[in-house]
């Protein structure tokens, strides 16, 4: 049984038994892990933002598996975010980011770029930039990462590229289409030029130069839905954060 030592965030936390938990986490070196951390809910153990959701912690695991958990060992703080916890639009949002994490991610998969992608977001998101804005940064990395971009500078159907204001967007076929393809999908939309160039501009940006990208409402607006409509429709998932962003209107 080897003792192993990485960075993670907390994505899912449970209790288990009367003095335990059960942590779901995002490492840098090891994927998504589930950790036992055993008699950190005792009265002795007062102390356990470590353990908080989205935390950043550096831990020493047993890599052994019992069933499919590894028992923690150690476990510190290294960032608690808490200018994010201090609002709660900001902790809306940084929950929407790891619950869709933990949805599209596979424990043991390994992907260094989904890490630190939660941690530029989480550190955005800790800053002055509009939540609302992060979110759709994230959305779109997030995609871009797993390979699930929509196509919007080329038709889908004819691969030819389609006229400004005439395009429209397929959920079903992924992507745009132009004016000549548009029966392809009856259903297709219209999309503006403006969420286009803004989508297309996010995806390709580094994330240093990202902060300092505005949108106008409209386009944020048509963003939003669009983003959150097609991962609803192609990876099929609604974390529980997006509809009570739906409620109190964040």
């Amino acid at each position: 049984m080897s003792l192993q030592k990485t960075l993670g965030f907390i994505l899912k936390r449970e209790e288990l038994r009367e003095t335990s938990l059960i942590l779901t986490v995002y490492t840098r070196d090891f994927g998504k892990v589930r950790l036992v951390s055993k008699g950190v809910r005792s009265p002795e153990q007062r102390f356990i933002s470590a353990y908080e959701l989205f935390a950043l912690d550096e831990m020493l695991f047993y890599e052994k598996k019992r069933k499919d958990f590894y028992l923690l060992s150690q476990c510190e703080l290294v960032n608690f975010f808490p200018k994010i916890r201090n609002s709660l639009e900001r902790l809306t949002y940084a929950t929407y980011f790891i619950e869709l994490l933990d949805s599209v991610t596979a424990p043991g998969d390994v992907n260094h770029r989904l890490y630190e992608l939660l941690g530029d977001s989480l550190e955005l998101l800790s800053g002055t930039a509009s939540p609302k804005r992060v979110a759709r940064i994230f959305e779109i990395k997030l995609l871009s990462v797993l390979g699930m971009m929509p196509r919007l500078l080329r038709c889908v159907a004819c691969d030819k590229k389609p006229e400004a204001q005439k395009a429209r967007f397929s959920f079903r076929l992924g992507g745009v289409l132009c004016w000549s393809c548009r029966g392809e999908d009856r259903a297709a939309g219209p999309i503006l030029t403006g969420t286009v160039n803004f989508i297309s501009h996010i995806e390709s940006m580094p994330f240093e130069r990202i902060r300092h990208v505005k949108v106008s409402k409209r386009v944020g607006g048509e963003v939003e839905s669009l983003l959150r409509s097609f991962i609803t429709y192609h990876l099929d998932i609604r974390p529980r954060s997006a509809d009570f962003m739906s409620k109190v209107g964040v």
